[in-house]
């Protein structure tokens, strides 16, 4: 079954259909994320990207020239081969790496002005989320910032409640999807996600740390978060 899922989730066309209609946030994400970075370009702005999958969405915040130096890592190197295509005549210097982002935060300290987590958190355990913060604020310059696009419940709402709420949406709402597709979708978050809520998310990155939290719901329903952690 766990085979099963992997397959047809993986399947290129069904991610494809999801950020067409931005079910994910991507769309609202990367546009939030090109307002941010305008204008902070005087000093080379180096940005660290964790989790870079093909870079699509990255191509159009480089190419309004705020960022001076863009790492990409990803584990995935089918993503890393389209993510050279698509940042191909950047005006960033671009650097592709085929890493865990643990490892790359490992190899850097104080050396990035901004580190982007793409849907990354919800993959690790609050342990493990912990370990990423510590780090993550190791490698950044002074008054550099964390910034988190990520499916995140609400303050004090379970992963199964969010869970559930969430599958009802997809269930319902999503009808660019099969029902195949639509049902593997939801076993997949269910099996997969580690799904903190906001507040505990925060917590994390305060005791990493992290002396300003800023957040912003992405979504009407507010399943999506953008999380801004200042060092």
């Amino acid at each position: 079954m766990e085979e099963a899922i992997s397959t047809v989730f993986d399947r290129r066309e069904v991610f494809t259909k999801l950020r067409a209609h931005d079910r994910m946030r991507h769309g609202t994400a990367y546009a939030w994320l090109e307002g941010f970075l305008a204008g902070r370009g005087q000093s080379g702005l180096r940005l660290l990207d964790l989790g870079c999958n093909d870079a699509r969405d990255m191509s159009r915040v480089l190419a309004a020239g705020d960022v001076a130096a863009y790492m990409g890592a990803d584990t995935d190197t089918d993503c890393l081969a389209a993510a050279r295509k698509n940042l191909a005549g950047s005006p960033a210097a671009v650097d592709l790496v085929a890493a865990d982002g643990r490892e790359v935060l490992a190899g850097l300290r104080g050396a990035v002005d901004v580190i982007w987590m793409g849907l990354l958190l919800h993959h690790f355990p609050q342990g493990e989320k912990a370990k990423l913060f510590a780090m993550a604020k190791n490698a950044l310059r002074p008054g550099g910032v964390l910034l988190s696009h990520d499916p995140m419940p609400d303050d004090g709402e379970s992963a199964e409640a969010y869970l559930e709420r969430y599958n009802r949406e997809i269930e319902n709402g999503w009808a660019e999807l099969a029902p195949e597709e639509r049902r593997v979708l939801v076993d997949h978050f269910r099996r997969h996600g580690r799904h903190d809520p906001v507040d505990v998310v925060e917590g994390l990155a305060r005791e990493a740390g992290f002396s300003q939290v800023v957040r912003k719901r992405l979504d009407p329903a507010g399943f999506y978060a953008l999380l801004r952690f200042a060092a």
